[in-house]
């Protein structure tokens, strides 16, 4: 595939829950219902498709669907497209992988295959391949809080594997267990820098475990090896839930909505030549107020706004402009 143009300008797709640039400069999304699509030659075209549900069995509000997206580090070499979706069965949910073939997907692949929750909600879903070359996975604690302190049980983790799938020698609790980091109630955006820093946004409490019913959607902005997080010993500011044991030393985010609710959605590393406000930043979206441009600080870091279009993902392209996406669009932003 010869060296493409980014889009110039903004273009309609269906509920775009991830982005990612190929290093030819094209534009990769996933669309929730099921449709990986690529923007080649001027134009959208499908590029792949898995089976996937985006209700409960009784039609009822779900968060499953094609969630994650990313390309591979030497993708110029072995032409790998990853993508995280909700199986059709409700029970599972995978990682899959396609090699590129001039915009088409082929040799699918399922890599890895994880609990998907038996109700609505916490599914996490995000990709994003490290600086180590490995790939990191987030998948949602799906309503049972207690898991996300269990570092032998995936849920409510941010996972690390092998580009093939497999799990790296290297992990902290040992080569047999995916899990990086844990604690989460539900981290649908990832995000790892250049230099190798991992941030990841969670969604609120929600009443689940105790905790109030709105608000505390939060940030982490670099997320390391083996570190425990709040959920759902503390919310928040780490609030406590669980008794005189408080947080139990585990790990405050970054940053916190309080008694706001945001919806925290994708997020991304926008370098030195990206448009101000941006440059420098981490960004992520959220489907109930828009983009949040942070900064870092003590104790906590501190949000300012940005578009309201930024509902559900957001990536920095090749030519630095950010491209964003709600419902019903890809926006691009400089």
């Amino acid at each position: 595939m010869t060296s493409q143009s980014p889009p110039s300008s903004g273009f309609a797709a269906n509920f775009v829950t991830a982005l990612a640039f190929a290093p030819d400069g094209r534009l990769f999304y996933t669309e929730r219902a099921g449709t990986v699509k690529v923007w080649q030659n001027g134009a959208a075209k499908t590029f792949a498709t898995v089976s996937t549900v985006t209700t409960e069995a009784d039609g009822t509000y779900s968060e499953r669907g094609l969630l994650g997206l990313a390309i591979s580090p030497t993708f110029t070499s072995d032409r790998y497209v990853y993508a995280f979706y909700s199986d059709a069965n409700r029970t599972q949910q995978h990682v899959i992988r396609w090699r590129d073939c001039a915009g088409v997907g082929t040799n699918a692949t399922v890599l890895i295959t994880l609990p998907s929750g038996s109700d609505c909600c916490h599914k996490g879903g995000r990709l994003a391949f490290g600086t180590d070359g490995m790939l990191y996975v987030t998948l949602g604690e799906e309503h049972t809080p207690g898991a996300a302190q269990n570092t032998a049980d995936p849920r409510g983790k941010v996972l690390r594997y092998r580009p093939d799938g497999s799990i790296p020698a290297d992990n902290p609790f040992g080569p047999t267990d995916p899990v990086w980091a844990y604690g989460l109630r539900n981290p649908f955006g990832i995000a790892i820098s250049a230099g190798g820093q991992v941030a990841v946004t969670s969604n609120g409490p929600s009443g689940d475990a105790g905790s109030p019913g709105t608000g505390y959607d939060t940030v982490v902005l670099s997320v390391t090896r083996g570190a425990g997080y709040q959920w759902p010993l503390c919310y928040g500011y780490s609030h406590p839930l669980a008794g005189p044991a408080g947080c139990n030393g585990r790990q405050p985010p970054s940053w916190s909505s309080e008694q706001a609710t945001v919806v925290p959605t994708g997020a991304a590393f926008i370098d030195s030549a990206g448009p101000p406000p941006y440059a420098g930043h981490l960004v992520f979206c959220s489907y109930d107020s828009g983009m949040h441009i942070v900064s870092p600080g003590t104790p906590h870091a501190s949000v300012s706004s940005g578009p309201s279009v930024c509902k559900l993902a957001v990536v920095e392209g090749p030519n630095h402009a950010l491209y964003v996406s709600d419902t019903g669009s890809i926006y691009k932003l400089g």
